[in-house]
């Protein structure tokens, strides 16, 4: 006599649906409620109907459950086991400077061909397996899919009650910011160009002369910051930082685990910005371009949000299932083409000197940072998409000419955008453009050195009727945003002093204070 647990196979839809939910719980501030209870359904709903196919085919319910978990295992499986052929395979082939034969060259067609044919040789090896094997596998696996789904939940509200702090205003936001508006409210320009080396950078380590381009801006009115130096290590650090006019430590507070790899609250902070806050409270728009990189790929927080040319999986939520799954032999079909979409944001911000405003534009460009798609003339070299274009990424940073000529190729489009965005603004804009880092040279150089080279990065304003002073040659991106305001809307917004935080991918949090050096401070000079 069969006891509850092996009477029907409840793991079946609970099997398929954990992984779903699970990248919803681990990655809150990176997913849609909607994205996510739309794909529950789904899940759901195509577990419970291969359960009902099965059932006619491998004759019981139990046998019908085991077949829908080896599907949800061999689809959940697809990505990891595809993300190791890419890296072992198809990178050795382009640092070999190889010629790919057919199964280099597609993937995607010779593993889903395999995919298939462990699926149906799993559905034969069932219809074979006794009885009481079938019964005890469908015990076990019902009390799995049981405890996993409970452990779910106490993460999910361990996640919620962490949140609620996050979702309190920082200091200074704009419920606490009281000044004066000015008479004139130009717009304001926070271009982005991850990874951007600093001229010294360029000029040593890529004996790059990069003075035309900044010479060109010097032409047009910007002060360049000859010793620019970021905040932060990582990206989402940089921006979060920047665009908050502040250090991470405060901010975060105590949700800051040193040990922690969550990118939850940070990346919160990042979208639901204080900069934005202190324009929208004297009648600014925020706009943000659609970037390819996940914490400025989406924004809900924007008054106005402006995608790229996108495929089935825009959100970050799906583009995440996509990667980790057998969707992703789709992606280079159905996702966004990340060339594309750069040149279509180049447009789109060389625009938006014509729409109405006030307004504060935010545009995240990940070139020159590889992936490397272009060429100095402009030429498309590799078409990735959202999923796949931080593939073979673990050395690109040491591969000189192409992060060269992608960045010659974006000093000109850049020029072309600043151009059209001071001549066809109505009043002159202000206009930041800035790197959130330099690049991440590390082969054959000492642990300071390659903390100097990161945290070097480029800095340029366009500050109509500033003083030439406004922006110290060696400002940081923590300080901008209070000089530009307290010159433009007299918002008495004190300097915070000059501070520079290392830290391990890996380890985020766990920030090492350095000097502009890269050399790690003495706790009695931090």
């Amino acid at each position: 006599m069969q006891s509850a647990m092996t009477r029907f196979p409840w793991f079946a839809p609970l099997l398929a649906l954990y992984p779903l939910l699970y990248i919803a719980v681990v990655n809150p501030g990176q997913t849609e409620p909607t994205s996510v209870a739309i794909v529950a359904v789904v899940a759901i709903a195509a577990a419970f109907a291969l359960l009902v196919i099965l059932r006619s085919a491998l004759s019981t319910w139990n046998r019908a459950g085991i077949g829908v978990a080896w599907s949800s295992l061999l689809f959940y499986a697809y990505g990891p086991v595809n993300g190791w052929w890419l890296e072992s395979v198809l990178a050795r082939i382009e640092q070999e400077a190889a010629k790919p034969d057919w199964m280099a060259s597609n993937p995607q067609m010779l593993q889903s061909t395999l995919w298939l044919l462990l699926l149906l040789l799993g559905f034969v090896a069932l219809r074979r397996l006794h009885d009481t094997a079938v019964n005890r596998v469908t015990g076990a696996a019902n009390l799995t899919s049981f405890l996993l789904m409970g452990l779910l939940l106490v993460q999910l509200a361990v996640h919620a009650a962490g949140g609620q702090a996050a979702e309190r205003p920082a200091p200074g936001t704009k419920a606490s910011i009281q000044a004066q508006a000015p008479a004139a409210t130009p717009d304001i320009y926070y271009i982005i160009l991850d990874g951007y080396a600093r001229a010294d950078t360029l000029a040593k380590y890529y004996h790059y002369d990069n003075a035309p381009f900044l010479d060109g801006l010097r032409a047009r009115g910007f002060q360049v910051s000859e010793a620019s130096h970021s905040n932060y290590y990582w990206t989402f650090l940089s921006l979060a930082s920047s665009l908050n006019f502040d250090y991470m430590q405060p901010m975060l507070g105590a949700a800051l685990d040193p040990a922690g790899t969550d990118r939850n609250s940070a990346y919160k902070l990042l979208r639901h910005n204080r900069a934005a806050d202190f324009l929208r409270a004297r009648g600014y728009r925020f706009v943000q371009l659609q970037s390819t990189w996940g914490g400025t790929g989406t924004n809900p927080f924007a008054d106005e949000f402006i995608p790229c040319n996108s495929g089935l999986f825009e959100s970050e939520y799906l583009r995440a299932i996509a990667d980790a799954s057998w969707l992703r032999a789709l992606n280079a079909r159905a996702s966004m083409d990340v060339a594309n979409c750069h040149l279509h944001n180049l447009d789109t911000l060389a625009g938006q000197a014509q729409k109405p405003g006030p307004k504060f534009v935010f545009a995240h460009f990940v070139p020159p940072h590889h992936p490397y798609l272009f060429d100095r003339e402009g030429h498309v070299l590799r078409r990735a998409n959202l999923s796949d274009q931080f593939e073979f990424q673990k050395r690109l940073w040491e591969e000189r000419e192409p992060y060269r000529d992608q960045l010659i190729y974006m000093n000109g489009r850049i020029t072309a955008v600043v151009d059209r965005l001071i001549a066809e603004s109505a009043r002159p804009p202000i206009i930041i453009l800035q790197s959130d880092h330099g690049p991440n040279l590390r082969t054959g150089l000492r642990l300071p050195e390659q903390r100097r080279i990161r945290m070097s990065n480029f800095a340029a304003f366009h500050l109509p009727d500033a003083p030439a002073g406004l922006m110290p040659d060696d400002a940081t991106p923590v300080n901008q945003f209070r000089r530009i305001f307290n010159h433009y809307f007299t918002a008495g917004l004190p300097l915070l002093p000059e501070r520079y935080y290392a830290s391990s991918y890996l380890r985020p949090y766990e920030f090492v204070e350095v000097d502009t050096n890269g050399v790690e401070l003495a706790p009695a000079a931090r």
